[in-house]
């Protein structure tokens, strides 16, 4: 049976430390190392699966929508620059300060301290 890993119970439910695991541990999981299972789920890539059950809506994983903006360099103290595409964006100017987030095991993001978005009404 063709599936993704993402829509099914037997990875929705494991989550945690071991995000790229399966609980229902089907032959055809096994055989996918662990670069090749990241992008099963992230990118939505079907593999055959005869274990595969839909997840309820609300626990199914979410993908990563990430887009590559740009490249920083880390000088000896530990100062990063930040690229001209995020400054223009945010509005950070020299003297601003950035909080980072931890967003996963080993991902990370920041943001603009003191950054107000925009209100925009959204009307149904």
């Amino acid at each position: 049976m063709s599936a993704v890993c993402s829509d099914c119970k037997g990875i929705a439910f494991v989550g945690g430390a071991n995000v790229y695991a399966c609980i229902t541990k089907d032959s055809a999981w096994s055989k996918i190392d662990l670069d090749d299972r990241q992008r099963v789920v992230q990118e939505r890539v079907s593999i055959e699966c005869l274990k595969y059950e839909l997840a309820p809506r609300d626990v199914r994983v979410r993908l990563q929508e990430a887009t590559e903006v740009g490249i920083t360099t880390v000088y000896g103290n530990g100062s990063v620059q930040i690229p001209k595409e995020i400054r223009e964006a945010w509005g950070i100017q020299d003297g601003d300060k950035i909080l980072w987030v931890k967003t996963g095991i080993r991902k990370y993001t920041f943001r603009k301290i003191g950054y107000r978005p925009e209100f925009k009404p959204h009307y149904i």
